[in-house]
């Protein structure tokens, strides 16, 4: 006698027969995998849609022979489970935008954490000479500046890519505490948004910063700085998943917390109006992101906690050069750095679909990040009598695999 429910349908199973069952679920789920990655479908299908695969297919299988075997009603199928898929659809099924959380974090500004405007200069005004008046170095100082960044992270055959565009509101404020010391805090809030290529959905995200930072000048050419920071992460994301000409989107609003530190020094080559200064730098970020679920589709996927982290080594060099004006101070500015990664690495995500009534679960993984990449930009600054100067500043991430990055940095200081 069949069953009438899904439920009372398992529950009635004889015990050799759930245990034949979930010991051809672990066969499949290997051998699907096996089979993917051993014919033509290995082709098109990457071995994370390969685990999503044998997973939505092993779920067909099981319940197709649990039919076949009039053990339960052909209407009592879970619909997850009802069809078996296509190349097609797995590709669309599979959750890899998930990535995107971790590269927007670590990969698409080289790890780098956002620093006070003019970061290296705080204490470079007795260099500038000239126009900018012989005025004593003031004791308080407000900053704030805005920068927006764009650019593409490419498809790879693991990995969706997606184009990426984020905006940085930064307000702070430092105080001298000796001639030679500063310390100083600052505010800030970011926006960034990731949409994926054909259309596969995107994910944004806001985060509110707070960090403190100071800067000591052992000498007047030798100096160190330091930063601390912590913030919150909302992030929205949307993926947009097609089965059968059946369209339907996954949403979720995780939220996570970011902290992080950087530490650095340098030494000023004054030539006069030209100031040669190298700089060695290191950068330490820590990311969680909460284990969330999503809503809206049948293919909603469960996502365990992300942990992301970053610490690299900085070697750069800035050069510039002070042209006095009448009215204050010009000071065009190149900047080369070289960075290393020693700690991002690829992730592993603990996944799995809310509507999979064998509650299997799967491992995404991520791609793995480039280890040595470059960043070269280059800034005009304006020192004004009145104490105020003000900034313009470009940079571009060179070097990094698969990774288009560039960011426009514009900013203003007040002295009192």
């Amino acid at each position: 006698m069949r069953q009438t429910t899904r439920s009372s349908a398992i529950a009635t199973l004889p015990s050799h027969r759930v245990k034949a069952c979930y010991a051809t679920r672990q066969i499949l789920i290997g051998v699907g995998a096996l089979l993917f990655g051993g014919s033509v479908l290995a082709q098109s299908i990457n071995p994370n849609q390969q685990a999503a695969g044998a997973v939505l297919n092993n779920c067909f299988t099981i319940y197709d022979d649990l039919v076949s075997g009039e053990s339960i009603d052909p209407s009592d199928v879970p619909p997850i489970c009802s069809t078996s898929y296509t190349p097609e659809s797995i590709q669309s099924i599979t959750p890899d935008q998930i990535f995107s959380m971790g590269s927007m974090a670590t990969r698409l500004n080289g790890g780098k954490v956002t620093q006070p405007a003019d970061y290296f200069g705080l204490n470079q005004k007795q260099h500038l000479g000239g126009g900018s008046g012989d005025i004593e170095i003031p004791r308080l100082n407000f900053w704030s500046k805005v920068d927006s960044g764009f650019g593409s992270l490419s498809n790879t055959f693991n990995q969706p890519g997606f184009k990426f565009d984020n905006h940085n509101f930064v307000f702070g404020a430092d105080y001298r505490l000796q001639d030679n010391w500063v310390a100083g805090g600052s505010f800030a809030y970011r926006h960034n948004n990731a949409s994926f290529n054909a259309g596969r959905g995107e994910t944004t995200n806001d985060s509110y910063t707070g960090a403190l930072y100071t800067a000591y000048n052992i000498t007047d050419e030798a100096h160190v700085e330091a930063t601390a920071s912590y913030g919150g992460f909302n992030y929205d994301t949307r993926r947009n998943i097609t089965v059968n000409g059946q369209s339907s989107v996954a949403k979720a609003s995780p939220d996570g917390g970011q902290y992080a530190f950087s530490w650095g020094g340098g030494y000023d080559f004054n030539f006069q109006a030209l100031t040669v200064a190298p700089y060695v730098r290191g950068e330490y970020m820590n990311l969680d992101i909460d284990g969330y679920s999503e809503s809206g589709s049948l293919y909603a996927v469960r996502f365990g906690k992300q942990s992301i982290e970053s610490l690299t080594s900085t070697i750069g060099i800035q050069t510039a050069y002070a042209i006095s004006f009448p009215w204050g101070v010009l000071i065009p500015q190149l900047r080369g750095e070289w960075h290393h990664q020693f700690k991002d690495g690829q992730r592993q995500i603990q996944t799995g679909f809310i509507n999979d009534p064998l509650n299997q679960t799967f491992v995404m993984t991520s791609e793995g990040p480039s280890r040595d990449y470059y960043t070269v930009g280059g800034e005009v600054s304006s020192v004004f009598a009145g104490g105020v100067s003000a900034f313009l500043a470009y940079e571009s991430l060179q070097g990094y695999s698969n990774v288009n990055s560039n960011r426009f940095m514009l900013g203003a200081r007040l002295e009192f």
